[in-house]
């Protein structure tokens, strides 16, 4: 989502306004799930889910392991793996629909697709593979709806169209403007407290299952189970490195060697994975029938500080912190860390969209340098 936080693009069928910009995605009610409840995605996309008592396996040809949840809350075309269109796949289910089209991104379109059984759904479209587009929001979102913290919209499908693009197909949110500002911080501290659904994250690693999207950027998610290493390696660095920028890279080295390659920014504090939504800003934040709701996610399994990276385009309030800190205290050199975190962010959008964020990106890593 991070077009509208840059260009301030107006959505006149939301009509909420958040900041500067104004939310795309979701809007109307909680749906019943669709029969099977099982979650399908196509052997194009090199990933396999069934379901069973335990909850949602996830395999994939490179043997990244297992992501188990609760029960599955998943629809689909159960394992066929059958590539259908998204009209195809409606009619599968045996609905006739028609649809409205909501706008979209330089990466992504978005519809509202309405059923003759009077039902309504969110789709987006996207010109890429699912696996690369879609796979890492559709198991961000179950992640999230897994903690049973906040209200999370359901995935019912995703997959591949068959002409070289894909689609997530979810429940359709009645969006409204934020709710209670500090029941949203008590809501996010209850889904950072709550157990990870995914075996690796239960057992002390940070990570997920696959690779997802920060925006348009590729976001690394490998299973490691040092958080410092990981955030250093996988997100740091990685956005240096697309970067290609002398002077960050020979910054970022000082930072690194200053700290001991960011161990010494952790000192004292134990750091256990946590389910983050991974870009919570204005534009991903709103309430459905008077709940707390968050969507659009980069999800991983990693510190619950890493959250408030994006918290300069946020507007959390005193009453938002205040609901957060009464589950979670806020520990020693937080203020630090903080500056690492939005320096994620703010290389992220340097990488998207250029210059504008460049002094900040400097300024942030000289600040872990005092």
């Amino acid at each position: 989502a991070a077009e509208d936080r840059e260009g301030g693009v107006m959505r006149p069928w939301l009509g909420l306004v958040f900041g500067a910009s104004v939310a795309h995605c979701f809007s109307t009610g909680w749906i019943p799930s669709l029969a099977p409840r099982s979650f399908a995605a196509s052997p194009a996309a090199g990933l396999a889910f069934s379901a069973s008592g335990k909850g949602l396996e996830l395999g994939t040809q490179g043997g990244r392991g297992k992501c188990l949840g609760g029960a599955v809350r998943m629809a689909g075309d159960s394992m066929s793996g059958e590539i259908l269109m998204v009209d195809e796949w409606f009619k599968k289910q045996g609905m006739k629909v028609s649809f409205e089209n909501l706008g979209g991104s330089s990466w992504s379109q978005n519809y509202k697709y309405k059923a003759d059984n009077g039902k309504e759904y969110f789709v987006k479209t996207a010109r890429q593979s699912a696996a690369k587009m879609f796979a890492g929001e559709a198991l961000g979102l179950l992640a999230m709806f897994d903690t049973k913290a906040l209200r999370i919209p359901e995935v019912l499908h995703w997959g591949d169209d068959g002409k070289r693009g894909s689609y997530i197909v979810m429940e359709y949110l009645p969006l409204g403007g934020r709710s209670d500002q500090k029941a949203l911080g008590r809501a996010v501290a209850k889904m950072h407290l709550a157990e990870p659904n995914c075996k690796e994250a239960k057992e002390g690693k940070f990570g997920f299952p696959v690779p997802n999207t920060i925006g348009g950027t590729p976001q690394p998610n490998e299973w490691d189970d040092d958080w410092v290493r990981f955030f250093r390696e996988q997100r740091i660095g990685h956005q240096v490195k697309l970067a290609g920028d002398r002077q960050l890279q020979d910054i970022w080295k000082k930072v690194c060697d200053k700290t001991d390659g960011l161990q010494s920014l952790f000192e004292g504090v134990t750091v256990k994975p946590a389910t983050l939504h991974g870009d919570l800003w204005s534009g991903n934040i709103a309430s459905a029938d008077g709940q707390p709701t968050i969507y659009d996610p980069a999800t991983y399994f990693g510190h619950h500080e890493a959250e408030w990276g994006m918290s300069w385009c946020a507007s959390f309030g005193g009453g938002f912190w205040e609901g957060y800190r009464e589950l979670i205290p806020e520990d020693q050199g937080f203020k630090k860390r903080r500056a690492l975190y939005e320096l994620y962010h703010k290389l992220n959008h340097y990488n998207l969209f250029g210059s504008g964020y460049y002094g900040d990106s400097v300024s942030l890593m000289e600040s872990l340098l005092r």
